[in-house]
């Protein structure tokens, strides 16, 4: 057996240089290349919901940050000292386990061991029976055919040879990640993870632009979609003559003068004509997918200008960005892809920066004060972060929601009252009270706990 490649996870403990200092030795034997793997997982797990803890999460996450470099340019050090090529991977805020299985891009085989070993202990943890769990984990270390898919949804009876169903989605869905990267539950099928995810994704349209020639493209839920293309040739044969008879020496064309200029001005007549068409398309497509769809344009600088320009108002509202035209304006939809989710990548991390910036200036944050303002039917915009772990005390029969019992028992004294995952009921919650919902990620879920507590909104009044 020869090993080219090895992986160690390392933490600095003892038990960790020991294992570097054997990782070693068996890459001299077989001149193998040392990857080290070191996880930061996160300091919040259990504690969101809970505003003490929340305002020490900069500080321990970045001390767990800092040790693990510490311990990675440690062991990578001892490594190259003995002449072995090594290298670092730093992996912030997911499981161990996980991690570690996916560490080496393209084995799908660990892919499906880790989840596979996440939803076994999810399953304990219900309880259920030995067996049954045993058939379930067996079935999801099968190929499920998701090369692309972030997610991968299970749905079985109590008897999975009878009823045993999976579907393989490109979004990654919010409250997985809270779960160490599984959910699971055992009764009514639990949809409020997808019913997230589709209220968290805006659809957007993508016009590619050229002269003559417009691409229309849909990104929803991670997923792209040539819908359309429109074309209309710039036929000038009729205007040939003007053009040559202009300079009055047939057979040579113009190059200034009263005909060029004639000939200038029918061509952006015919641009002209033609963005007013496909604007009027567009219109058609956008009163079809509904109010809530972004515009985004691509091409070349001048041909976009002039495509806004013929624009409503009320489109050119809709317009959240403008890219510059690809090398390749005839490039298969997958070869755009990577372009266009770098663009709605940035354009939403932008939308929720400036939102949590609106809800400074005239909302309310604060997990308590933010419930209750939702309660009272205030808040028309709700930020919550990407890992939602907080739970709420809901009144059963009036389906009011609080954040503690205490408060329950002020609001509705009568009723029975459960503690549930805020997540579980947030699709109904937002419904009912004709909320609309932002996710935060990235820095600005960082920014959301640090700063307002783990939830907030924009206020009606």
């Amino acid at each position: 057996m020869e090993f080219r490649r090895i992986l160690v996870p390392v933490d600095g403990s003892p038990c960790s240089d020991r294992a570097v200092q054997e990782a070693v030795a068996l890459g001299h034997v077989f001149g193998s290349s040392l990857t080290f793997l070191s996880v930061v997982d996160n300091p919040l797990r259990g504690l969101y919901g809970y505003s003490e803890g929340i305002g020490y999460y900069g500080d321990v996450f970045e001390a767990l940050e800092r040790s693990a470099n510490e311990a990675l340019d440690r062991s990578a050090a001892v490594a190259r000292d003995a002449g072995l090529a090594a290298e670092v991977r730093l992996v912030r805020d997911r499981p161990p386990i996980e991690a570690i299985l996916e560490a080496e891009e393209g084995h799908d085989e660990n892919a499906r061991k880790a989840y596979a070993l996440r939803a076994r202990a999810a399953m304990e943890r219900l309880g259920l029976p030995k067996g049954y769990t045993r058939e379930l984990v067996a079935r999801l270390r099968q190929d499920h055919g998701m090369p692309d898919a972030r997610t991968l949804v299970v749905f079985a009876g109590d008897e999975p040879d009878a009823f045993f169903e999976t579907y393989a989605i490109r979004p990654e869905i919010p409250l997985v990640e809270a779960g160490e990267g599984v959910i699971a539950r055992w009764g009514e099928p639990y949809v409020a993870p997808l019913l997230l995810a589709v209220q968290e994704h805006r659809r957007y349209l993508v016009l590619l632009l050229g002269s003559g020639h417009v691409r229309l493209f849909e990104l929803y839920l991670d997923e792209i979609e040539e819908l359309d293309a429109f074309v209309q040739p710039l036929d000038s044969s009729d205007w040939r003559p003007m053009r040559e008879h202009s300079t009055g020496m047939p057979g040579v064309p113009a190059r200034g003068g009263s005909g060029k200029d004639l000939f200038d001005k029918r061509v952006a007549d015919w641009r002209r004509r033609f963005h007013l068409d496909v604007a009027h398309r567009l219109n058609r497509t956008l009163e079809t997918l509904g109010a809530d769809v972004q515009l985004i344009l691509m091409g070349l600088e001048p041909e976009v200008g002039a495509f806004e320009a013929v624009l409503p108002a009320a489109l050119q509202a809709r317009v959240v960005e403008r890219l510059p035209a690809p090398a390749n304006a005839d490039a298969p939809a997958s070869e755009l892809e990577s372009l266009f989710t770098d663009a709605v990548r940035r354009v939403e991390e932008a939308a929720g920066a400036a939102l949590l910036d609106r809800i400074q200036e005239r909302g309310v944050w604060g997990f308590a004060p933010t419930l209750q303002a939702v309660d009272e039917g205030r808040v028309y915009q709700l930020a919550v972060p990407w890992r939602m772990r907080a739970t709420v005390v809901r009144c059963e029969r009036s389906g009011r929601v609080v954040a503690s019992r205490a408060e329950a028992r002020n609001l509705c004294p009568d009723e029975a009252l459960s503690e549930v995952p805020l997540a579980d009921i947030l699709p109904a919650l937002t419904a009912s009270q004709g909320m609309q919902l932002a996710v935060m990620r990235g820095d600005n879920e960082s920014r959301l706990l640090q700063d307002y507590e783990g939830l907030a909104g924009l206020t009606r009044w």
